[in-house]
């Protein structure tokens, strides 16, 4: 399995596989310029190097590329909180869990939080609305029921473009 810890530039993406970092709390408005900022970056990439009507509307070559990093940072900038592990591995947090798919392409998000958090009864509308951030930014992203009954998204960039919105709708 590739590395979890990601980043961008001196931006650290997400994933949900990292332990909590003890500065974050006390950083909350840092780090949404932050992202503010990496989110306005995507954007100029897709306006840059997408054609047609709306280059805005479906994922660039480069977010293609960085598929990982992409979904977990329009996660992350949309509002959606990543999980953090403990020293042991277990979640110490409930959030968003991503992580590299079975298929080249592929990003699987899963809803994840420690033993007890009830994360399991909150995951199907929680990952509705990772889901919906991701499709309003032009991915595909189709819920799927896996082992254990438990659900997670199954995202790829698609070939077609199509968007359901504009990106970044509640940014």
């Amino acid at each position: 399995m590739r590395d979890q810890n990601i980043e961008a530039g001196r931006l650290q993406v997400r994933t949900g596989a990292e332990p909590p970092d003890p500065a974050e709390a006390g950083s909350t408005a840092a780090r949404a310029a932050e992202l503010r900022t990496a989110l306005d970056g995507i954007r100029t990439i897709r306006h840059l190097t997408n054609s047609g009507p709306d280059p805005a509307a479906h994922p660039a070559a480069w977010e293609r590329g960085r598929l990982l990093h992409t979904v977990s940072l329009l996660l992350e900038a949309e509002g959606i909180v990543p999980s953090a592990i403990g020293a042991d591995g277990e979640p110490v947090r409930t959030g968003y869990r991503t992580s590299e798919g079975e298929r080249p392409g592929q990003v699987l998000v899963r809803w994840v939080g420690p033993r007890g958090s009830g994360a399991r009864y909150q995951e199907q509308e929680h990952l509705r609305r990772c889901q919906d951030v991701l499709r309003d930014w032009g991915f595909e992203a189709l819920t799927v029921r896996g082992p254990g009954r438990r659900h997670h998204v199954e995202v790829e960039a698609g070939g077609d473009g199509k968007a359901a919105q504009g990106p970044g709708g509640g940014g």
